[in-house]
């Protein structure tokens, strides 16, 4: 390598040197031996640099020494077969395993994708008593064999269930879900009672069907009010003289009304009231005395329970008299209006009232 310089020839003295060191990584006796002789040829083309011709010599002597040795490395397989046949134990667990996946798969698709499945395991949770999870698969089942019967039976016992927890509003819904099964009924109304009795005055309550105004809380019993009132019922259906006694409002709100909103065990919960209402002495107009379920408030009692009642600002009949027999009070914009409107009128809203036992 004449001509080159001082840098350069020492540049190509590091290369051979590297390639030289790099049998190192090298598995193959035969490829260190191929690799040391290419080292060698570097260094004596480098002459009398440094001790290349040293170098050199080493190199090949290295490369004739690998030579002579042979490469112990195990032969690569054939084919799959050559290898180590597992044990028939070990043949048989696979099987077994692989077997039990494709089981726990098929069941998995059955029992949750056929009807039959689903019944089988809506069984299950309710055997072990989990009358929850058992109602709601139930459920899903409408028709399917006994599904809608097993579904009454569980959701009653989850409802059941809430009721010994205290857990009123939860049983309250539940119960009214299946309110003609068993004794439902019973136990709704005994839920819903629960609930008023815990309720703060002027407080919203559901019972039955409609929504009251909590207006008064005794030892045993609370009054309740009507939240919204009732529209298109007019105090009697004729232009008459009426009392409260005599009036078609009164005899609808005790019959029809009260059985369209409240169940036999509600009815048998609301206290049979002496209802006196009283002449009206400005205009001498008489009024009556009765024993009723539901009523509705005097004159007084608009003004006592005023305050819970102002958020509907909806005109409202009163019970008693006004200037004639032909008409009765009512209130407007939180006033009482003495003096009445006709009976037969049907845009004064009904707002019916009813003293509840909570014993």
């Amino acid at each position: 390598m004449a001509g080159l310089s001082e840098a350069e020839l020492q540049s190509q003295y590091n290369k051979a040197k590297a390639l030289m060191d790099s049998i190192d990584c090298l598995t193959k006796n035969s490829d260190k031996a191929a690799t040391l002789k290419r080292a060698a040829k570097r260094f004596e083309a480098l002459g009398e640099y440094s001790d290349s011709p040293a170098m050199a010599a080493k190199c090949q002597a290295e490369a004739e020494k690998y030579s002579k040795m042979e490469d112990n490395l195990p032969p690569a397989p054939k084919n799959p077969m050559d290898l180590k046949k597992p044990s028939k134990a070990f043949t048989w667990f696979l099987r077994i395993a692989v077997f039990l996946v494709i089981v726990g798969i098929l069941g998995f698709f059955y029992t949750r994708k056929t009807d039959h499945g689903a019944y089988l395991r809506s069984s299950f949770y309710e055997s072990i008593g989990n009358h929850e999870k058992a109602y709601k698969m139930f459920l899903h089942l409408k028709d399917y064999k006994d599904s809608e019967k097993r579904y009454l039976q569980n959701r009653y016992q989850h409802a059941c269930e809430l009721m010994e927890k205290k857990k009123f509003m939860d049983a309250k819904n539940a119960f009214r879900e299946i309110r003609d099964y068993k004794d439902s009924g019973a136990k709704l109304t005994t839920a819903e009672i629960k609930l008023i009795k815990k309720t703060k005055k002027n407080g919203d309550v559901l019972f039955g069907e409609a929504h009251w105004i909590v207006a008064e809380k005794k030892k045993d019993k609370v009054f309740l009010i009507k939240t919204k009132p009732v529209n298109g019922i007019a105090y009697n259906t004729t232009d008459d003289n009426v009392t409260w006694k005599t009036s078609s409002i009164r005899e609808y709100l005790n019959s029809t009304y009260m059985n369209d909103i409240f169940t036999d065990e509600m009815i048998q919960r609301i206290i049979k009231t002496k209802v006196v209402v009283k002449d009206n002495k400005k205009f001498g107009t008489k009024g009556s005395t009765t024993k009723d379920k539901l009523f509705m408030l005097n004159a007084g009692q608009a003004y006592k329970y005023g305050e819970g009642l102002n958020v509907f600002l909806k005109d409202y009949w009163l019970i008693g008299p006004g200037e004639t027999q032909r008409e009765a009070q009512f209130v407007s914009a939180g006033q009482v209006k003495e003096a009445g409107y006709p009976v037969n009128d049907r845009y004064i809203n009904t707002r019916p009232c009813f003293w509840l036992s909570t014993k």
